[in-house]
């Protein structure tokens, strides 16, 4: 792709691009580096010069969806969970559209991709079960930035996509576990696998997501009893660190003295397995991050400073951790007489 750069002992920005023939060019643009004008100008040409890079590569592969949906995600994608979650998406548009005979861009129209909602919240996998409407939506979405680059590829005149303004349902509120179910469950998963048993303990006792309970022990930290979670949601950057609980001792000294690199090892759709298993146990109504909603509010009711809370959490907004509180009318009891009034 084009690009601007600095050469020595000029004042110019230099732009390096891909002509015609495909041969790599540097060129001087004769505009200077130190006037914000010229600089606003280097970076309008070096748009222009990809824009012309890009449909000369469209032009080449044609125009159908599988000649360049797949490269364009693989480019657009720096997290391989995002690209994992995006290509899983473009595999049910990509269903629709082949049901629809819908072969390009240009085809495809506003009122036509509305379809797509009831289509896929319609559709029925091998076991019976079929997604919500919040899900079609999201891969919508998924659509949506797709035909935006169709636009710059010239595959399409305009996004129709681009304001889709669909309200999303609102989510179910994931419930708190009560002792009684932590007891059930443990029990439950004393015939489980292994994997099953520790994700269980490490989220139960920090909070943490399903992800996040595959701690590497090279990040657990015994000297100072700490933990490391290297790759949060958010990626790498949002790396935390919590103290360790005393009750995950035990399984991680245990973990270390049989030289495990990891604390857990996921198998295929980890996240399914969990749902199986509620619905194994009769407790449908139940999810792995059902786990972290408990955590927070016992935090709460143990008297924990929010803002001890949030870290301990990795919450950033006060208003998602809001949404993980579950107010019970015993948790405000003691305050029922606050409030006096004389006779």
């Amino acid at each position: 792709m084009a690009s601007l750069y600095r050469k020595k002992k000029t004042p110019f920005w230099w732009i390096a691009f891909y002509d015609a023939k495909g041969v790599r060019q540097n060129e001087s643009t004769g505009l200077r580096t130190d006037s914000p004008g010229d600089t606003a100008k280097a970076r309008v040409l070096r748009a222009e010069l990809e824009a012309k890079e890009l449909r000369r590569e469209a032009a080449a592969v044609g125009e159908s969806w599988d000649s360049w949906v797949p490269k364009f995600l693989d480019r657009h994608c720096s997290s391989e969970k995002t690209l994992e979650r995006y290509h899983d998406a473009w595999k049910w548009v990509a269903m629709w559209l082949q049901h629809r005979h819908i072969h390009t861009p240009k085809q495809l129209t506003y009122k036509t991709a509305l379809e797509y909602i009831d289509w896929r919240t319609n559709f029925k996998k091998k076991s019976g079960k079929t997604v919500g409407r919040n899900t079609a939506i999201l891969e919508l979405k998924t659509l949506s930035l797709i035909l935006s680059e169709a636009v710059r590829l010239g595959h399409g005149d305009s996004n129709p996509l681009v304001h889709l303004k669909i309200r999303k349902d609102k989510p179910k509120k994931k419930p708190e576990l009560t002792d009684e179910e932590i007891v059930v469950i443990r029990r439950a998963l004393a015939t489980e696998p292994e994997w099953m048993q520790n994700a269980f303990d490490i989220a139960l006792n920090t909070g943490c997501r399903l992800r996040e309970t595959q701690i590497p022990l090279s990040c657990i930290d015994f000297s100072e009893e700490k933990i490391t979670f290297p790759s949060p949601k958010g990626g790498e950057d949002r790396a935390f660190s919590i103290p360790m609980p005393d009750a995950l001792k035990p399984l991680f000294q245990r973990l270390k003295d049989e030289k495990r690199r990891v604390t857990l090892e996921f198998p295929f759709q980890p996240s399914r397995r969990w749902t199986q298993f509620f619905t194994k146990i009769k407790k449908p109504h139940l999810c792995f991050h059902c786990l972290r909603v408990t955590y927070v509010n016992r935090l709460r009711r143990a008297g924990v400073p929010r803002e001890a809370a949030m870290r301990l959490v990795n919450h950033a907004s006060e208003l998602i951790h809001q949404i993980y509180q579950r107010e019970k009318v015993s948790d405000v009891a003691q305050w029922k007489n606050a409030v006096s009034f004389p006779s």
